[in-house]
């Protein structure tokens, strides 16, 4: 599953969940969040290298990175830090927590619902 968040750490977006253990670019390019975020700035981790989105910087093979490219890099991290806190709320309820093991078919509407009570749970808090 893909989560979109604010840089203020409120859920924006869960994307469908994408079958098998899959790469976060192959999850990425099966959600609708490529053309969604086409237009817009977005960040993500360095499992997105090559989506578009703003990405930490990799150590080069056999080198240490500038001193530009680890403030560039620990700036990103600072930033996502907010995202990574809306993925760890999600991750309260208990079904994404742990290790799901009811019918693979139903895990769909299973995130589905779990996402809108996370939504609902958010919209009580900005109360």
């Amino acid at each position: 599953m893909q989560v979109a968040a604010t840089l203020a750490g409120d859920l924006l977006a869960v994307s469908a969940p994408v079958p098998g253990s899959r790469h976060d670019m192959h999850a990425w390019r099966q959600s609708d969040y490529p053309d969604a975020f086409a237009q817009r700035g977005g960040m993500g981790d360095l499992g997105y290298v090559g989506s578009g989105l703003l990405t930490p910087r990799r150590k080069p093979p056999g080198q240490e990175r500038s001193t530009g490219d680890k403030i560039a890099s620990r700036s990103i991290s600072t930033l996502r830090a907010a995202v990574e806190r809306a993925i760890a709320h999600l991750k309260e309820w208990k079904i994404f927590a742990t290790r799901y093991r009811g019918p693979l078919n139903r895990f769909a509407l299973v995130a589905k619902t779990v996402t809108a009570l996370a939504f609902y749970k958010g919209a009580g808090e900005a109360l």
